[in-house]
This record gives structure tokens, C-alpha cells and sequence, in this order.
């Protein structure tokens, strides 16, 4: 039994780490802070596994009058078990939504977090039926179940999930008020209704095996929708990146070669590898800041048209551009040591206001 943990473990966080190094890969041009990131896995790992499990032994009491037959196990896993566990993990997406609502930008972040929080609660969940798996049926039994949970249907709760993220991700930017609720609780149905529809499948297999194809058509068909959900949202941030951007080549923030630079994500990635392997920890890490900086500049002057102040985005505004100037200025690529403190924008010898917002440049130094 002792190896049958061990190896469900490994194997467990083996296929996890695959599986959210690819989902982590998507997120090419604004990484999600880490705390953030391991906060949603936990939720899905611990809180939401305890969670559902007493809401469904609860809820499981009424079935009773069912029996242990068929018709039991078609209710209580395709009807109760789906709706309580995505309502149940949807609640770290609601936190983050509303809490670091700076760090939720779109429907990639809501993917993202989304499918974070799926992947923490398969990692607990494919560890239960494995042990259970080794307990009644031995290693065969095992195996099988293994390889199911973990690579035939891998994907299934971050999928689930992230369609929840998705519903979350629109109403990030949504102008009507009305969508703020609709666009979550749109995306919870449809999480709701794949899970079901997988769990019915599932369930059915003991009428026929075939039937198991039908949950796995649905659920892989699902995982292509939202990867392709997810691709068409990167380009997205790409083109908002380039837009947004535009504006900061003019007023000097960044040069054009720079800016080309922070679209490109192989650029970025070679740009940093260059500094790596001459050994510059410090340029590795200056030129990581400075996408970052440039690309949460971008987002927010999105967000800012889109959303208006939404409580400080011109500040935001005005000290990323602060902060990007203070740092090409340490990685020795500002001309100008002058800078406007309001705006960011470089200042010319000579300047007595500054020629993009138009601050006195004496009452900057003042």
C-alpha cells in the first residue's frame, strides 16, 4: 500500500507539473504572480476537495430511497457531484475576480486561474481513486485507473474550470453592468453542464463500454474549444500590447526597437537569454521587469479606456510610466538622466515643461 501511494503521488505530480508548465506556457506576455497562481491550486487541492465531499455526503442522504443502483449513481454523480464542485471551486475565481481584481486582466487570465484551480483538485481527487482503485482490484485495477484519471481525462477539471475563468474574463472588461454577473454565471453553466455530461458517460459505461467514448469526445472536444479560446486571447493581448504601446514610443518612454521587442515573445525570450548566458543575472532579471512593466502599462491603459478610472487606473498609468523610465535608466538605456515625475516622458536639455503632458519643469524640481 505504502508503494501504491508513492507511485500515485509521483505519478500524479508528474502529470500536474506537464500539464500546468504547458497551461503556464500560454501566458507568454504577463506572467501571473506566483502567490497568486499557488493560492488558486491550493483552493482546488485542499479547501475545495473538503468542501465538496461533505456537501455531497450531505446531499447524498435524500438519495437514498434510490438504492445503490444505476439510477443512485446517475444522480448523485451527474447532477449533485457536478454542480457543487464547480460551484465550490469557482468561489478562488470569485476571490481573485474581486480581491486582485489589478492581477485578473481578461478571459486568458481567467483560463489560467481557472484551469490552476481544476488542476489542484484532480491532483487530490486522482490521489483518493487511486489508492481506492489499488485496494479493491490490485495493481491492475490500479493502472487503469491511473492512466484514465490522470492522462485520458487529465485535463477534465481544469477544462471545466477554465470555462468558469472564461465567464469571469469577459465580465473583466464588460462596459454593462449587466454582464458583471451574467458573463460568471454563463461560464458556470457551461462548466456545470460539461462536468455533467462527463460524469453521465461515466456512469452509463456499466451498460455498455462504449459509452465511455461519449464523455471522451466531449471532454476532449471541450479542452480544444478552450485551447483555442485561449490561443485567440494571446493573440489578443499581443495586438492590445501594440496599440497601447504606440503611445509610449511617442513620448519617448520606450524606443521603437524596444517596443518590437516586447511583441515578440521569442524576442523576449532571446533578449533574456543573451543576458543569461553572459552571465548577467542582474540584465536577465532587469529586462524580465521591464516586459512585465511594459505589458501591465498596456493592460491598464486598456483598461482605462475601456473602463475608465475604475478607482486609480491613471495613477497606475503614471507610475508604470515612472517606473519603466527608473529602470532603462539602471539598465543604462535612457540617453536623458531627465525625466518627467508625472508622466515619465524623457526630458531635453533645455526643457522648461515637459512636451508631452506639459508639467513646468520648475515645479518638478521643486
Amino acid at each position: 500500500m505504502l508503494l501504491g501511494f508513492v507511485l500515485s503521488i509521483l505519478i500524479g505530480l508528474t502529470t500536474t507539473a506537464l500539464y500546468v508548465a504547458l497551461v503556464w506556457w500560454l501566458d507568454r506576455y504577463e506572467k501571473e504572480p506566483l502567490s497568486l497562481a499557488a493560492v488558486a491550486f491550493l483552493w482546488g487541492a485542499i479547501p475545495a476537495i473538503l468542501v465538496s465531499l461533505i456537501a455531497e455526503l450531505l446531499l447524498d442522504v435524500p438519495l437514498v430511497a434510490l438504492g445503490e443502483g444505476l439510477a443512485y449513481q446517475v444522480v448523485s454523480s451527474s447532477l449533485i457531484a457536478p454542480a457543487i464542485e464547480e460551484v465550490v471551486k469557482a468561489v478562488a475565481l470569485l476571490g481573485l475576480f474581486f480581491f486582485w481584481r489589478h492581477e485578473f486582466d481578461n478571459v486568458l487570465d481567467g483560463i489560467i486561474y481557472g484551469a490552476l484551480v481544476g488542476f489542484g483538485f484532480a491532483t487530490t481527487e486522482n490521489l483518493f481513486y487511486s489508492l481506492a482503485s489499488l485496494g479493491e482490484g490490485g495493481w491492475g485495477n490500479w493502472s487503469v485507473v491511473v492512466f484514465m484519471r490522470t492522462v485520458l481525462f487529465g485535463l477534465n477539471h481544469s477544462f471545466f474550470t477554465a470555462l468558469t475563468g472564461i465567464g469571469f474574463g469577459y465580465a473583466r472588461l464588460a462596459r454593462e453592468r449587466w454582464k458583471h454577473w451574467l458573463a460568471p454565471l454563463a461560464g458556470l453553466g457551461a462548466a456545470i453542464t460539461c462536468h455533467a455530461v462527463h460524469n453521465l458517460g461515466a456512469s452509463l459505461a456499466e451498460v455498455g463500454c462504449l459509452i465511455i467514448l461519449f464523455s471522451l469526445v466531449a471532454d476532449w472536444g471541450g479542452v480544444l474549444v478552450v485551447a483555442v479560446i485561449a490561443l485567440v486571447a494571446a493573440r489578443q493581448e499581443q495586438r492590445c500590447i501594440a496599440a497601447e504601446l504606440r503611445e509610449e514610443v511617442t513620448r519617448g518612454i520606450l524606443p521603437a526597437q524596444e517596443h518590437r521587442v516586447i511583441l515578440s515573445y521569442r524576442q523576449r525570450f532571446a533578449t533574456r537569454w543573451r543576458a543569461l548566458r553572459a552571465g548577467d543575472w542582474r540584465a536577465w532579471r532587469q529586462w524580465g521587469r521591464l516586459f512585465q512593466l511594459a505589458t501591465e502599462l498596456a493592460f491598464k491603459k486598456h483598461q482605462f479606456r475601456t473602463l475608465g478610472d475604475e478607482k486609480g487606473n491613471a495613477e497606475a498609468i503614471a507610475s508604470l510610466r515612472r517606473e519603466i523610465m527608473a529602470l532603462r535608466r539602471k539598465m543604462g538605456l535612457v540617453v536623458s538622466d531627465a525625466f518627467c515625475t508625472r508622466c515619465g516622458a524623457s526630458l531635453l536639455a533645455g526643457d522648461t515643461f515637459c512636451r508631452q503632458c506639459g508639467q513646468s519643469i520648475r515645479a518638478i524640481r521643486d
